[in-house]
């Protein structure tokens, strides 16, 4: 699978935020054949870097002082993180941390959007360099998701702050929003409704697998939880959703369609 470089306003990389670092890197050692190989320690305490077979997906960290729980951070590609973070407060974003440098691999901050999903932004040391990170591939990162509580706020937030290309479709009889940069799609915006509850929005990655139900039997089998089972969506594939025994979920899925 070639090396993927991601356009400026696209997902650049992911962090699995988990509450038990160790028990969330056996589990996904075990279940998807990720290695975590050690990172630069910074201020925020140990880091690894995850790789499948073909390269670097993404990395794992605990969790920072003020985070109460474990999630998937979606990090996105920006030219100036410091303009793009002022332009985001002025939109109704909120700074969760101060933008901070990472030394030899950039520059990025974290915030909350104005639907109230964690977000990231990121401006690369050398945008022209992609290492070997990948996406779009088994074992992989290969969607990201916002659940959001107004999606018509998030759809217009992220557009004006990414330039996002964005689609809408309810052909699978509910409403959602694909987004595209550059004529790719990466992800989508799932407007709640009321039968969300009082769930926050937020980010969710979707991992392409060969075989969703043997994915979530194996999952159980390590401890983890089946929380979505197994469904076909019309005209996409096979999803579910599970979470690591640490409680960090993630959906699972096998496309039937290029398109969705």
């Amino acid at each position: 699978m070639p090396i993927h470089l991601s356009p400026a306003g696209t997902p650049c990389w992911f962090e699995l935020v988990s509450p038990d670092p160790e028990r969330s890197i056996s589990f996904h050692r075990e279940l998807f054949g990720w290695q975590a190989v050690p990172g630069p320690a910074g201020g925020g305490g140990a880091y690894w870097f995850l790789r499948n077979g073909n390269g670097t997906l993404g990395a794992l960290r605990g969790l920072a002082p003020g985070e109460p729980r474990g999630y998937w951070n979606v990090y996105f590609g920006v030219a100036d993180v410091d303009a793009s973070l002022a332009r985001a407060e002025a939109a109704g974003a909120k700074r969760l941390f101060d933008p901070f440098d990472a030394p030899g691999f950039g520059r990025g901050a974290m915030l909350t959007d104005p639907v109230g999903a964690v977000t990231s932004l990121w401006q690369a040391a050398n945008p022209g360099d992609a290492g070997d990170f990948v996406m779009f591939e088994d074992h992989a990162i290969g969607w990201v998701e916002l659940a959001a509580c107004d999606g018509d706020s998030a759809r217009d937030f992220y557009r004006a702050l990414l330039g996002w290309d964005v689609s809408e479709s309810t052909a699978s009889g509910f409403r959602y929003l694909y987004f595209a940069v550059e004529g790719t799609r990466y992800g989508g915006i799932m407007p709640m409704t009321k039968e969300w509850g009082d769930m926050p929005s937020h980010w969710s990655v979707y991992v392409p697998v060969p075989d969703v139900d043997a994915c979530c039997a194996r999952a159980m089998v390590l401890g983890g939880t089946v929380c979505v089972p197994a469904f076909e969506a019309p005209g996409v594939g096979r999803i579910a959703r599970i979470d690591d025994p640490a409680g960090v979920g993630c959906y699972v899925i096998r496309r039937t369609s290029t398109t969705g």
